[in-house]
């Protein structure tokens, strides 16, 4: 899923949602990001980034850039859903 289309989709959710990458079955916080061109990489740790911290942070970046987290390589991100008012992202 590219940038701009993970924004436009979430642009009317509530801005506090907390965000979770799914990874082997477990929802982790996604805590922070990191640009590695083409990819925009979602990286868990200890608390979770809200949508209006991501979007905050993702302003500058450009909307083509590839939602993705890191296993052995960049692997895609296709779409997100609620649970539990968290936004988990697989």
């Amino acid at each position: 899923m590219r940038l701009v289309d993970f924004n436009l989709s979430v642009a009317e959710l509530d801005p506090h949602l907390k965000l979770f990458v799914m990874q082997n079955g477990k929802p982790l916080p996604i805590s922070s990001l990191e640009l590695m061109d083409p990819w925009l990489i979602v990286v868990p740790g200890m608390s979770a980034l809200t949508l209006d911290q991501f979007e905050t942070r993702t302003k500058t970046v450009s909307g083509r850039m590839q939602l993705g987290y890191l296993a052995t390589r960049p692997r895609k991100l296709f779409g997100y859903h609620l649970r539990n008012a968290k936004l988990i992202l697989g």
